[in-house]
């Protein structure tokens, strides 16, 4: 089936319209830049590092004292390449962590990894 443009368009339209994070829909999101996305995304999951506890070890001072995970990666971390960019600073790559804190996202706002 061939699509008009106005059809594209309008497909187009809806997928940005979809939600994604807290506050965004795909479109809002894709449109900031690297650097912001990386934010956005670091805060979002620190609700899933707070839940788990992982500010009970964290080498951030900051975290420890408000019993939550407070962290975003620093410049030289995001260069450094041992960070995931969309994670905080207590899980690194190839950490244990990543997929526990992905699983607890989406417990904690029911998506499509919730189980039961």
């Amino acid at each position: 089936m061939v699509r008009s443009k106005e059809e594209w368009q309008r497909i187009q339209e809806e997928e940005d319209a979809e939600p994604y994070l807290p506050g965004f829909t795909v479109g809002e999101f894709e449109r900031l830049t690297e650097s912001q996305q990386q934010h956005e995304s670091q805060k979002f999951l620190q609700f899933s590092t707070s839940s788990l506890g992982y500010w009970k070890t964290c080498k951030l001072s900051s975290c420890r004292r408000a019993k939550a995970c407070k962290g975003f990666l620093s410049e030289a971390q995001v260069k450094s390449g041992r960070y995931l960019t969309s994670f905080p600073p207590c899980i690194r790559e190839g950490a244990y962590r990543q997929e526990a804190t992905l699983a607890e996202a989406a417990r904690l706002f029911g998506g499509e990894d919730a189980e039961g």
